[in-house]
């Protein structure tokens, strides 16, 4: 479909302020890919203010391509041309001897959804994914199907005594600073659907709505490089990603991923996803790398953490194995947005890039880890990105960002000590190095009793590239 006649289709509907909107970002539209008419949807009703979300959504989904500004404008335009319009309107009646009245009886209704939704929410294929999936319905994710290799960095901390400490994710001194990681993506055949009533409305439903998912499956595994040989196992995972295709009346979130890690945690994250491919792509992609919080301190009080960085100190004349040693710190705290800068400066051109953004999510850990080292606040970003090398090659790059926080050990403004003074902050310096006689003391905050132990970051980056 052009521009012209998304521009056309959108004026056609509500307020030709709308495709002002669209048409400063017209340029993010696939100019080649066919949309769909009025009409065109599943109960071939007319075209009303609906409508323009159910196409806009379907430009969006299909063709990755309407931006930011035109969903906000359309949904803007449609509260303006119709204050009193309601989530009824999930629910269109079903023509008369329609073959879909027995999917959907009970009501005489039917949920409301394009064509391209149906399309995707229908596909219920053989085991060797006969007939094929319909174009689209994987959103962002087909981008990540295939295998990706290449290397990444991890700080996290671990409880040392007599106070954790800092590590960064390697076994020796002499080791690579870095692992090496396999991401393999598999698209999963078939149409997981849920089903439950308009506008969760329990009661008085109007007709039953479904959410269809399309995704992939991945599988993780990252190894310690040690002499061009493959070693350790630090990391195993299992999980998958899914694009909300059809939300249903769930459409606070486009992508979400689910992990299960061996350790015994379970997670789930949510978020939305954006393609750039205009303008000086390169710097808008550095820009978004840099906005990730990639911060390696604890943000809790009396907290001094660049005391505690280092590895214990091997006695002097005992022999230790070189993979039950640990990877030895700079001097400084690095920055980990240059881990993911540096690969893209030294590309010749970036021409797009998908960002797909999981700030929101679940952690379930084990009862162990529930009450030894509690992972919370999990967010993740992953960047898929086509550029060219210093040759002008052109390759698909992957990179992720990743940070939670692991609470353990007792917060230090939350102890008293007797014999030792507090400072003007309320802390007790150089308290880690004195803390025999200090006891817990949850009456010096509200907060002590709530959450006890301190937030340690832990924080992951990567760099891959696709291999097959």
């Amino acid at each position: 479909m052009s521009f012209t006649r998304a521009h056309h289709l959108l004026c056609s509907v509500v307020a030709c302020r709308v495709a002002v909107v669209a048409a400063a970002a017209g340029a993010m539209l696939d100019t080649d890919a066919a949309g769909p008419a009025c009409g065109e949807n599943l109960a071939g009703v007319a075209c009303d203010q609906d409508d323009v979300q159910l196409m806009q959504r379907e430009f969006s989904v299909k063709h990755r391509g309407l931006s930011e500004a035109v969903a906000g404008g359309v949904a803007a335009a449609r509260s303006s041309a119709d204050p009193s319009s309601s989530s009824t309107s999930q629910c269109v009646d079903i023509p008369p001897g329609s073959d879909k009245y027995e999917d959907w009886r009970g009501s005489g209704k039917m949920q409301r959804m394009t064509s391209f939704e149906e399309s995707c929410a229908s596909w219920n294929p053989s085991a060797k994914g006969v007939p094929a999936r319909p174009d689209g319905c994987l959103g962002p994710l087909e981008q990540l199907v295939g295998t990706w290799v290449g290397s990444g960095h991890a700080y996290t901390y671990v409880p040392t005594l007599p106070f954790p400490s800092m590590r960064r994710q390697g076994p020796s001194a002499t080791a690579t600073p870095w692992y090496n990681e396999t991401l393999v993506f598999t698209p999963i055949i078939g149409t997981p659907i849920n089903k439950g009533y308009s506008d969760n409305n329990h009661l008085h439903p109007g007709c039953r709505v479904e959410q269809a998912l399309h995704g992939v499956s991945y599988t993780q595994e990252i190894r310690i490089g040690y002499k061009d040989e493959l070693h350790q196992l630090l990391h195993h995972e299992h999980g998958m990603i899914m694009y909300n295709v059809m939300p249903g009346w769930d459409d606070n979130w486009t992508v979400g991923r689910m992990g299960v890690i061996p350790r015994g945690i379970t997670f789930q994250s949510y978020g939305d996803h954006k393609l750039v491919r205009d303008g000086d792509v390169k710097e808008q992609l550095l820009n978004e790398l840099s906005a990730f919080n990639l911060d390696l301190l604890s943000k809790d009080k009396c907290m001094d953490p660049l005391g505690h960085v280092g590895p214990p100190q091997v006695p002097e004349g005992v022999d230790v194995h070189i993979f039950d040693r640990e990877a030895k710190l700079e001097p400084e705290l690095a920055d980990m947005h240059n881990y993911l800068h540096e690969p893209v400066q030294l590309a010749s051109a970036v021409e797009s890039f998908t960002k797909i953004d999981l700030p929101l999510s679940s952690v379930a850990p084990n009862s162990f880890l529930q009450n030894a080292a509690k992972p919370t606040n999990f967010a993740s970003a992953i960047f898929i990105e086509s550029l060219k090398d210093q040759d002008g090659n052109a390759k698909q790059q992957l990179q992720y960002a990743q940070r939670l926080d692991v609470e353990f050990f007792q917060r230090l403004d939350c102890i008293t000590c007797p014999g030792l003074t507090r400072d003007e902050t309320g802390c007790y310096p150089n308290v880690t190095k004195q803390l025999d006689q200090c006891f817990v003391d949850n009456s010096l905050d509200p907060t002590c009793s709530e959450k006890p132990y301190i937030s340690w970051p832990h924080v992951t980056v990567a760099t891959l590239t696709k291999v097959a």
